[in-house]
């Protein structure tokens, strides 16, 4: 971030310039222009109306997981019990680890082939946030937590679908 009192460059994220000691705070405050955009920084997550989600055991075979993201026509289920998530399965885990191997791990539990301890946020963070951890973890389902408790999961398409409520004339084209 480049000062505006003295053009010294700071590293980004920085809240006092490291030459001349001026408040930076202010300035990487995001400013939205359009109402999408205070929506996103403003509104909390929880706003996408998160999605009931599927929880399936450690040891549930890798056949049962793919017939319930069929049968449910969903991108993931949780790992674990009792509430508690050991981890995450998704769509793109069938594509990459399973699908040339099918026949092979089909009767092998879930808990091999999932990704552990996946990242989660209080439904309380705002949109922002939760998209912006999504994109740098590269991940597109996001399970979300009151007071650590597990009450939903998001999706990508709920972000686009929120946009879309703003802009339905860009689902067109």
């Amino acid at each position: 971030m480049i000062c505006p009192y003295c053009d010294f460059d700071n590293i980004p994220g920085v809240d006092t310039c490291e030459q001349c000691q001026s408040d930076l705070g202010d300035l990487d405050e995001p400013k939205s222009g359009e109402p999408v955009e205070a929506g996103l920084i403003g509104e909390p997550v929880k706003r996408l109306h998160p999605n009931k989600a599927i929880m399936v055991t450690a040891d549930t075979t890798i056949a049962e997981v793919i017939d319930t993201l069929v049968s449910k026509n969903i991108g993931c289920v949780l790992v674990g019990e009792g509430g508690r998530v050991e981890g995450i399965f998704s769509e793109r885990d069938v594509l990459l680890k399973i699908s040339h191997r099918m026949e092979e791990v089909a009767s092998k539990p879930v808990s091999e082939f999932m990704t552990r301890d996946p990242e989660m946020l209080e439904e309380t963070v705002s949109m922002a946030f939760a998209l912006n951890k999504m994109s740098v973890g590269d991940f597109r389902h996001l399970p979300l937590t009151l007071d650590g408790k597990l009450e939903g999961i998001i999706s990508l398409r709920d972000f686009l679908g929120y946009v879309f409520s703003w802009y339905p004339d860009l689902a067109e084209t």
